[in-house]
């Protein structure tokens, strides 16, 4: 009995073990479970957290993404895949230092953001060959900042002249409105056959050249005069205001001294031209222009150095309203009438210049027109002009004759030698023919009827003056290097009072020795009035020609841009 009691004892003594370890084992459980529920919890905080920021990064993403597809300003139509033109690109007017006008790359623009199904697009620079040579990189939005985008010269077409006689300083200086308007066209044509638009603000496009001279000039009647000079100077300005208004201002630098002493530290800048024009030749052959700027009356193209003798007399700068129409074509009519207010009048006598009564005139008291017309016949491009004007006058080889005081120095030495007993009519008759690597020009400029006595004598009687210039051009790649041989002829008539000569005879010749530096040579003889022959301009002392000859070597370098 005693023995089954301490048996059940120890039984029950082990069952308590027992259940009590699988206790304690429950409890430990227990408290391991509530230890991972808080560190799910903990993490459960940690992700919800991740995910806010993660929403926030994704929102500034959209945000940024989305100011980037929106341009600061006004986009550039898209781009496409450049395509070759349709045709080729029409030509600038022609050029006093003449070559065949350029070709090139046009400016570049963007592809604005495309918004589809709520998704914005960010804009990507243009594609193809031509995307290295583009401003900003292609980037057109960005011409934009900061204002207005300034450009050197627009080549229009693939390849660039190495003369420069694309560029706007080396259009010929009458009717530089109109290549202005021709290359405006040019560009919208060449933009156009690559899928873009020309920007809607303005684009200024500058120009300009130097020209360093060296000459020597001997001769009977004149002292040998050896001379190293900055010759000429010159910035062009021309303003794409918007689709039909241009605006074009020049300033060029006088090698002359004025008011004495050194030409060094005297000489000046001045505005030689400055005018706006309203036309678009993409849309209307029409065109009006006002501001200061050489009528056109005449052409006086040239490859030489020297200046023609028709041009030195007659070329005319005034500040007169132009009108005119242009042919869209290469070949076609050119049009134009002008008036402006000049310095040369008429009406007043003896009694009342001596009243003071000498600025009496009228608005518009010169005016004239011109006319050409271009055609090919037989392979051979021709052009043939006529120019009228009712006062020549007014032009600067009559307002300024350089000659000293006490000889003729030009109307425009007082207000009252501008008035003259009565007004004196000019006309001009011009042709110029290319055909391969030939050309040539002519052209003939006169006064149709006598200054009167008081005014302008030649031996003895009221002079008419009168010039003519004919010129052969040559063109050939020497060094692979675009160069030109001419030959010129001048002839002038009753023009001793205005310091020009009888005949000239000139040989010159030029290459494009890097890109836009042009270097020329000249080789001209002249044959003066003969010594018997007299003039006098507004009753100055009568002089007499000493006759003789006279001759010339120049060297001249122009850098263009």
């Amino acid at each position: 009995m005693m023995k089954f009691l301490r048996i059940k004892k120890i039984s029950v003594a082990l069952a308590l073990v027992l259940s009590g370890g699988i206790a304690s084992d429950a409890w430990a459980a227990s408290s391991a479970n509530d230890n991972i529920d808080k560190q799910v919890e903990l993490l459960s905080q940690q992700t919800a957290a991740l995910q806010k920021q993660l929403q926030q990064m994704q929102q500034q993403i959209a945000e940024l993404k989305s100011a980037k597809a929106t341009p600061v300003a006004t986009p550039v139509a898209a781009t496409v895949a450049p395509q070759p033109p349709a045709s080729p690109p029409k030509p600038i007017a022609k050029s006093n230092k003449s070559e065949a006008t350029p070709p090139a790359t046009p400016f570049n623009a963007t592809t604005p953001a495309n918004t589809s199904a709520g998704t914005t697009q960010v804009s990507l620079p243009p594609q193809g060959p031509n995307l290295a040579a583009t401003p900003y990189g292609g980037r057109g939005d960005l011409a934009s900042l900061g204002g207005t985008a300034v450009i050197t010269a627009p080549f229009i077409h693939s390849g660039r002249q190495f003369s420069g006689s694309d560029l706007i300083v080396n259009y010929s200086t009458i009717k530089k409105n109109v290549a202005i308007l021709q290359q405006n066209e040019n560009f919208v044509d060449a933009m156009t056959a690559m899928g873009l638009t020309l920007p809607n603000y303005p684009l200024l496009e500058l120009s300009g050249n130097i020209e360093a001279l060296g000459q020597n000039i001997s001769g009977h009647s004149t002292a040998s005069n050896t001379d190293l000079n900055l010759s000429n100077a010159e910035l062009d300005m021309q303003a794409r205001i918007s689709t039909w208004v241009s605006g074009f201002m020049s300033f060029v630098y006088s090698s002359g001294q004025s008011g004495g002493g050194s030409r060094v530290s005297n000489s000046n800048v001045f505005l030689d031209n400055g005018f706006i024009t309203i036309g678009n030749f993409n849309r209307s052959g029409f065109y009006g222009t006002v501001g200061q700027l050489y009528v056109p009356f005449g052409s006086f193209s040239t490859n030489d150095i020297s200046n023609p003798f028709n041009k030195t007399l007659f070329r005319t700068k005034g500040r007169p309203v132009v009108l005119g129409y242009s042919s869209t074509e290469p070949t076609g009519l050119d049009a134009s009438i002008y008036g402006y207010r000049g310095d040369a009048r008429t009406g007043s006598d003896e009694a009342n210049l001596a009243g003071n009564e000498t600025a009496k005139t009228e608005i518009l008291n010169e005016f004239g027109a011109d006319t050409v017309y271009h055609f090919m016949l037989g392979g051979a491009n021709i052009g043939l002009g006529a120019s009228v004007i009712n006062n020549v006058s007014d032009s600067g080889g009559m307002q300024s004759t350089g000659l000293p005081v006490d000889q003729f120095s030009g109307f425009g030495e007082s207000a009252q030698d501008q008035v003259l007993k009565h007004n004196v009519p000019g006309a001009d008759l011009r042709t110029d023919i290319s055909a391969g690597p030939f050309a040539l020009i002519g052209e003939y400029t006169t006064a149709t009827q006598a200054f009167s006595p008081q005014d302008l004598t030649y031996n003895g009687h009221g002079a008419q003056p009168a010039a003519s210039h004919f010129e052969g051009d040559y063109r050939f790649k020497f060094y692979n290097r675009p160069s030109t041989v001419t030959l010129a002829y001048d002839q002038s008539s009753e023009a001793l009072a205005l310091n020009v000569p009888l005949r000239g005879y000139t040989l010159s010749a030029s290459t494009s020795i890097f890109r836009n530096t042009l270097l020329s040579l000249e080789l001209h003889h002249y044959i003066n009035y003969g010594s018997d022959d007299i003039a006098s301009g507004n009753n100055a002392a009568v002089f007499n020609s000493e006759g003789g000859t006279s001759t010339g070597i120049m060297a001249q370098l122009d850098a263009y841009f």
